[in-house]
């Protein structure tokens, strides 16, 4: 797992690929920004880069992320959420068969631009091997662990992107 405090070059491409811990994503959401205005172009690129590939508005953070549930589980998914806010319910956006694709994100951007903390999990990466109706059912009980989210409130709620 890497660290905010290593150089920017060096912390690139652990930010979408490290299992983060609730700390580390609280570290990481209030270094970025400061990181960002220090490093120059080297995180602005890839902050900026996402937000222009996915025609974000410029008031959410988006990004994917792999998140560490408990007891070693990760959730790889898009996490999405209005800049500055906190105590945020959190919703959970399952996404349609064809997997985590631009509708689903779309949705996710949508419930955060409405104030929500929102989280398109992954669920053919995330349980691999199972089947879809399998894969819902493992998402609504990992569901209440998303409880301990950064700038959460303890509610988490699932809705469908189909």
């Amino acid at each position: 797992m890497t660290d905010v405090n290593q150089p920017a070059t060096a912390g690139i491409a652990g930010l979408v690929q490290a299992p983060l811990g609730r700390r580390a994503m609280m570290r990481r959401m209030a270094a970025l920004p400061v990181a960002s205005a220090v490093t120059g172009s080297g995180i602005v690129g890839f902050a900026t880069s996402a937000a222009a590939a996915t025609g974000m508005d410029s008031r959410l953070r988006a990004e994917n992320l792999r998140f560490a549930i408990s007891g070693g589980r990760i959730l790889d998914g898009y996490f999405t959420w209005p800049r500055g806010k906190a105590d945020l319910d959190v919703i959970v956006v399952l996404h349609g068969e064809n997997g985590l694709d631009g509708a689903a994100e779309e949705t996710a951007r949508r419930y955060a631009s409405s104030g929500y903390f929102a989280v398109a999990p992954d669920l053919g990466k995330n349980f691999a091997g199972l089947d879809r109706e399998s894969q819902i059912a493992e998402m609504v009980k990992l569901a209440p662990k998303l409880k301990r989210l950064p700038s959460g409130n303890n509610n988490v709620r699932i809705v469908s992107a189909a």
